[in-house]
């Protein structure tokens, strides 16, 4: 398309195909921006052959309400100019921070791809953890360039985890300080870069046959990378609003607010829509449930979540009930939404560190408040616990999976015992790169009686008896 890259995009998975890269084709459509996007693979294995085959090209399908209106729209995204794949050919990733264009650092490599790796080496090629790999073409573009200050860039986590801007920093620091021990590289990196902490907030389902179909039909374009997502997009940046020389992204006409303080748009969309996606998903698969709509007909489900939601979470949150209740509401819409499947299965894989991000607020704060062990937060730990123990457990990272398939036995055992160790230093938390550092007196107790009852009564009523104890506990029976 004529546009020099801008962008070095670090994860090529759908949140980042219908959020990121169409945040890109709506600057250069504004006409103030005009710049391309080099996808760089975060972990091993081949890209889709359809991105060659496609040109580069493909399909963001937008359904649902927005505003009180129906919206169905389809967007051609243009912007992706080339494929980058380290351990395939480091030496052309190393390569693109030698380009002077380049203002930008996004990725999106899940709440686990944010986290320390003490077996990367700089002389790996590549580091196998992100934060490793992006020490690595950083410290290539400061010696591309000698050190100018002026080619810093502006990096933008989209992961779901708290200051993820800063945390990632601080991570490429160690491994800086560790690897090349130059006091005038590690003063570019903080100063020289600005580090974004950001909130992204947009439902995207992914692939879908039917919409591949239906692009076919309509356009003549048979697109293997369609991605469907809702309408609703929103961006929260800690940082200043004078970026937007770099990032017009409020300019072009997106959803996007520029903060010193975004913890409250952080809490309000990881506690209670995110949060809520992780229950369901726990919860509901083994009930049968396939997507995120079939749980909004399970009434013995729905009740659990709104119980979880209103009386053991917002009740921990800083902002007023009534807000954090009209966006609860919102998310309930959001979830209704006919057009968005939505699979469980998706939203399962990694919930070792999404349980850590997601529900552990509530659980650490609420046993604070109350002196006991938030009922459904715990369940939802023994949820997951039971999941992992099961003959097919979500996709997580191997060091996750290997500790609960090591601790089954325990679990049927000793599962108080075994629950405490899960919750310990040595839990699967810390081998995941989470750790829950939760020590609320009797958790791990409310979360083994919970894990028996799911295994004496079966999900269903398990989950039933838990919501009423929560109800009384929290006053709302």
């Amino acid at each position: 398309m004529g546009y020099p890259v801008k962008v070095l995009q670090f994860g090529e998975g759908v949140f980042l195909r219908a959020f990121a890269d169409w945040m890109v084709e709506r600057m250069n459509a504004s006409g103030r921006f005009g710049g391309s996007v080099s996808i760089v693979k975060p972990r091993p294995g081949a890209f889709p052959e359809a991105y060659a085959r496609q040109g580069m090209r493909y399909t963001v399908s937008l359904k649902g309400i927005l505003r009180g209106e129906r919206v169905e729209s389809r967007e051609r995204i243009r912007c992706v100019e080339r494929l980058v794949n380290p351990y395939e050919a480091f030496g052309a990733f190393i390569a693109e921070a030698a380009n002077p264009e380049l203002v930008l650092v996004l990725s999106n490599t899940t709440e686990s791809g944010i986290a320390p790796s003490a077996a990367d080496g700089a002389a790996d090629r590549p580091a196998s953890s992100f934060p490793g790999k992006l020490t690595q073409f950083l410290r290539a573009r400061y010696e591309a360039f000698d050190g100018d200050r002026k080619k810093g860039l502006v990096i933008l986590p989209c992961e779901l985890i708290e200051d993820n801007g800063r945390v990632l920093r601080d991570l490429v620091l160690g491994h800086a300080d560790r690897w090349y021990g130059d006091n005038r590289f590690s003063a570019w990196l903080r100063e020289a870069n600005s580090w974004l902490d950001s909130l992204v907030d947009r439902i995207v389902t992914g692939y879908t046959e039917e919409e591949r179909a239906a692009v076919l039909a309509a356009e003549d374009f048979d697109d293997e990378l369609v991605v469907v997502a809702e309408p609703y997009h929103f961006l929260a940046l800690r940082g200043p609003e004078s970026l937007e020389s770099v990032l017009p992204l409020r300019a072009s006409g997106l959803n996007v607010r520029w903060s010193e303080d975004i913890s409250p748009y952080r809490e309000l969309k990881v506690r209670l829509l995110n949060g809520s996606h992780t229950l369901m998903a726990l919860c509901g698969i083994p009930l049968g449930a396939v997507q995120v709509r079939d749980c909004l007909g399970r009434p013995a489900l729905m009740q659990a979540l709104k119980a979880y939601q209103l009386g053991e979470t917002i009740p921990t949150m800083a902002a007023p009930r009534a807000e954090c209740e009209a966006y609860l509401d919102s998310v309930l819409e959001r979830f209704a939404n006919p057009d968005l499947f939505h699979k469980l299965e998706g939203i399962a894989s990694k919930s070792v560190s999404k349980w850590a991000s997601r529900i552990l607020p509530t659980a650490g704060a609420g046993a604070a408040a109350r002196g006991r062990a938030p009922v459904l937060a715990a369940f939802t730990l023994a949820a997951l616990v039971d999941l992992y123990t099961s003959a097919r457990p979500p996709q997580d990272e191997a060091a996750a999976l290997g500790w609960f398939a090591s601790r089954a036995g325990a679990f049927a055992a000793a599962p108080e015992a075994a629950m405490a160790e899960a919750l310990s230093a040595s839990g699967p938390w810390a081998a995941a790169g989470a750790k829950p550092g939760l020590a609320a007196p009797g958790f791990a107790a409310e979360a083994a009686r919970r894990l028996q009852a799911i295994r004496g009564l079966g999900m269903a009523r398990a989950l039933e008896a838990a919501t009423q104890d929560s109800k009384k506990e929290c006053g709302r029976a």
